[in-house]
């Protein structure tokens, strides 16, 4: 341990907050603390300038979220500032989400100097490699910045790597390392403010951050981003190749065995790589790849049926994203007779390097090789499968079949015939959250809103009842998947409506402008999920609001685990309080979900919807 009392805490600050800047960071939530101080007072006069729009959430949990969620939708790293103690631990389940959904967060930790630590002193603990091992990378600055670079330096620099997708060699060049969340812990030595030429130096070295940056790009590129995930230059390529040249496909034979698997995050070319191949596409709510035109509804279902035969003869699965929604998905990835290719053009946040069985491929052309090799030898059954819609079709029909069988479920469940004996309290029956799930996907389509989908029943709801087969979807839906928890939903919505605002520099006033606007922003979630994070419609009335419709199905307590094998044990007079106690959580006599939201009142740019079925 060294002492070193050289750097003053306003210029570490400065300093950091510096090379986040002009990497990309355009947003930072602050929980507010003392020992953050230098952090604030730099964040303060760098949005002061037009450079940067600060967020401030008196809940840790809540201001995490919030900026997983910013950073969600944005695709830039997004800072989180808080003070030292027992601050840094609420952050922990948005770092855990971050890491395993490839979330740039960079968390900024304040810290007792370093002569101070395993002394005892108020709000001191070991902040250094808190969140190992759910961060890509950090940097313990005990003194930044250094007269001499060095260890310091290089851990910083590796984080800002994480955060961008930057090469480690070339700043210029692009990592195939996981992008994903960063800690930066800093110690901070008295004075915690700023005074004499520090004070002085926070305006010009505020208005320095503007240099080389164009708000006028910066508010398109948010444009663009709000309206879909978009295609890559490489991924567009391939594509006009493809439609051009359709002869090309035609020099491999085609492996009409092979479907694509489009799970969270998959992104819109998933959907494109099914239609220009005819390939069965099985797209997960939350993968941007709902629309596709081979999209198949009730694929899990399909895939259950231990009759359905062309289940059971899939060859290869191209996946996109990471799925996680569906056990029949996961039992197809791990079937022994099926090869699987995984599109990686770079390497995937959520599995590490031969945890999987799975061909990573980079490239579209790499990946449609793969989809059309096939493991068929004989001519005979080459022209079999001569006809190239031939696979599709055997989904599509039996798929329209389960659709329309939803629909006409869910009619009956809406207008209900006076005759009708169908129990929809019965844990095995969701036509209820189907429907409502359905009609809450409608209205986001027919809006133009962003969707944001809590986990438990509703999302599979969603899964089950949304329109597919070409049918619109909204142009994005987000879901916490990395880890699939009910923490901070609505913080995470919120943070995806803030997205759509961007600093802009100041007007002729030398005021701040914020460009932009919040992104219309529906959430879907169930009652417990609502309960859960209800504390994050608090927003205080200094800050930037959101537009956000919280839409919640009120089905009186954790209704997931009824649709497992706990719903069949329930049924068991054994263990039915067991099941109801220890995992449905009946909802106590005295919750009142509206008045919780009422109690939050409604001049926070968050509307609650609830619906008890």
């Amino acid at each position: 341990m060294t002492e070193n009392r050289s750097t003053p805490a306003m210029l570490t600050a400065v300093s950091v907050l510096d090379s986040l800047i002009r990497a990309g960071m355009r947003h930072v939530v602050v929980s507010p603390g003392s020992r953050s101080a230098p952090l604030a007072y730099a964040i303060a006069a760098a949005a002061e300038a037009g450079a940067l729009i600060a967020h401030v959430r008196v809940d840790e949990r809540s201001a995490a979220f919030t900026a997983l969620g910013i950073a969600k939708a944005s695709g830039q790293p997004v800072g989180l500032v808080c003070t030292s103690g027992t601050a840094l631990g609420e952050y922990m389940p948005a770092v855990m989400e971050a890491y395993h959904a490839g979330v740039p967060l960079a968390v900024l930790s304040a810290d007792r100097p370093e002569r101070l630590r395993g002394s005892g002193v108020n709000q001191t603990t070991r902040q250094a490699s808190f969140f190992h091992p759910f961060v890509r990378a950090e940097a313990d600055l005990t003194s930044y910045p250094e007269q001499v670079e060095g260890e310091q330096t290089q851990a910083f620099a590796a984080c800002l790597n994480a955060l961008t997708g930057r090469s480690a060699e070339h700043w210029r060049k692009r990592s195939t390392e996981p992008i994903g969340p960063v800690h930066l812990n800093i110690c901070f030595d008295t004075p915690l403010t700023p005074s004499g030429r520090f004070a002085q130096m926070l305006p010009q070295w505020a208005q320095s951050l503007l240099e080389d940056y164009d708000p006028q790009a910066e508010g398109r590129a948010r444009a663009a981003r709000a309206e879909g995930s978009g295609l890559s230059s490489a991924e567009q390529r391939w594509l006009l190749d493809s439609l051009e040249a359709q002869a090309d496909l035609a020099e491999f034979t085609p492996a009409h065995r092979t479907v694509v698997v489009a799970a969270d995050g998959a992104g819109e070319f998933a959907a494109e790589f099914a239609r220009v191949l005819n390939l069965p596409l099985f797209a997960e709510p939350s993968s941007e790849a709902r629309h596709g035109v081979t999209s198949i509804p009730h694929y899990p279902q399909l895939l259950a049926d231990g009759s359905f035969a062309p289940a059971s003869q899939i060859e290869r699965v191209v996946l996109f994203g990471h799925p996680t929604l569906s056990r029949p998905i996961t039992a197809l990835l791990e079937r022994e007779d099926i090869q699987c290719a995984f599109y990686a053009p770079r390497r995937a946040s959520w599995y590490e390097p031969g945890a999987r069985s799975f061909v990573e491929l980079s490239t579209p052309h790499e990946l449609a090789e793969f989809a059309h090799a096939s493991s068929v030898a004989t001519d005979e059954l080459a022209d079999e499968l001569a006809d190239e819609l031939s696979w599709l079709e055997q989904w599509v029909a039996p798929a329209r079949t389960l659709q329309d069988e939803c629909l006409r479920a869910i009619a009956a469940y809406e207008h209900p015939d006076a005759e009708s004996s169908v129990d929809y309290t019965d844990y095995r029956n969701r036509t209820a959250g189907r429907s409502y799930a359905r009609r809450v996907w409608q209205d986001a389509v027919a809006q133009s809103r962003l969707m944001v989908l809590g986990s438990s029943n509703l999302v599979r709801d969603l899964d089950a009842a949304a329109p597919a087969l070409g049918e619109p979807a909204p142009a994005r839906v987000f879901a916490n998947r990395g880890l699939a928890g009910i923490d901070g939903t609505i913080a995470t919505a919120i943070g995806v409506s803030l997205s759509g605002y961007y600093p802009a520099g100041v007007d002729e006033n030398s005021r701040p402008m914020i460009g932009g606007a919040a992104l219309p922003v529906t959430l879907l979630c169930g009652d417990l999920t609502f309960q859960h994070d209800v504390s994050s419609l608090n927003l205080p009335n200094t800050e930037l609001l959101p537009e956000l419709r919280v839409e919640v199905f009120d089905d009186a307590g954790g209704g997931i685990f009824t649709t497992l094998e706990h719903g069949d044990m329930a049924r068991q007079e054994q263990f039915t309080a067991a099941v109801d106690r220890f995992f449905t959580v009946v909802a106590a006599p005295n919750t009142d979900l509206a008045r919780m939201a009422a109690g939050f009142g409604t001049e926070s740019g968050v509307e609650v919807r609830i619906h008890t079925p």
